[in-house]
């Protein structure tokens, strides 16, 4: 059993693992509150720890504690965030193993980084995915076979599109917009070349893979746990989110209609 740190390098390496643990998670779509829990139960776990404090918001992990009345302070930045279950489900089950004391220091160590150099789900999987939750969500909308079909090309195509500018580092606002825009465009060329389509079915209910549900949720939850910080912050990128979204689907619609 590993319940004790012996000595001041492995008091470095164990805030090393509580900030690794937290940024994984963090950076992958887990509430604050979550990514708080988790490091606070990592540090005491191990029992001549002493005076646990964390703080996150939804870019910022600090935490510190003290060993032999000496304080241990480590600052992680987390710059990118997305939605990712499953690397979150891999940190809680490792958090879980190291907090009942089943691995070493270096061994938690090396596990945090194969969690995150492990591969994430195939993107041809990610395509298809987000074209069966359009082709999905265009049935709870009563569409037909055809707002169907055309909703899951859209919502395929259109995922690939906004995958390949994230892949190309552009800011959250402009890699939505361009997604509306995308969606809305593509629509309008199956419109008008298949035609018998409600395009407003088609549009809503490809839009739905980008749709901030999950983080306007957690901001909401942040809010009611008193971490008002994170959770103005989420709510007001989800707005953001939902407007450039509206602003892209906007656009060609818009064009359209002044052209004609």
């Amino acid at each position: 059993m590993h319940d004790q740190i012996r000595n001041e390098e492995s008091a470095v390496l164990l805030s090393e693992i509580a900030s690794d643990a937290g940024a994984i998670m963090l950076e992958n779509g887990a509430e604050v509150y979550r990514v708080e829990d988790t490091i606070e139960r990592i540090i005491r776990s191990k029992k001549n720890t002493k005076d646990v404090d964390v703080y996150s918001t939804t870019n910022v992990i600090i935490l510190s504690f003290s060993y032999k009345n000496e304080v241990h302070t480590n600052v992680r930045r987390v710059k990118a965030r997305s939605n990712n279950l499953y690397y979150i489900d891999k940190v809680n089950s490792f958090s879980r193993s190291f907090c009942r004391g089943e691995m070493s220091l270096e061994n938690a160590l090396r596990e945090l980084k194969n969690i995150k150099e492990s591969p994430d789900k195939p993107l041809i999987f990610k395509i298809v995915g987000a074209g069966i939750a359009a082709a999905a969500y265009s049935l709870l909308l009563k569409g037909g076979i055809n707002e169907m079909l055309i909703s899951f090309i859209v919502g395929s195509l259109s995922y690939y599109f906004a995958h390949f500018l994230e892949e190309n580092s552009l800011g959250y606002f402009v890699v939505n917009y361009l997604y509306g825009v995308m969606v809305s465009l593509v629509t309008i060329l199956a419109l008008n070349f298949i035609g018998g389509i409600e395009s407003s079915k088609v549009i809503i209910s490809s839009m739905m893979a980008f749709v901030p549900g999950i983080m306007l949720t957690n901001s909401m939850r942040d809010l009611m746990s008193g971490d008002s910080t994170s959770g103005l912050t989420g709510a007001v990128i989800a707005i953001l989110i939902s407007t450039a979204l509206a602003m892209g689907v906007g656009t060609p619609i818009t064009i359209m209609k002044l052209w004609s």
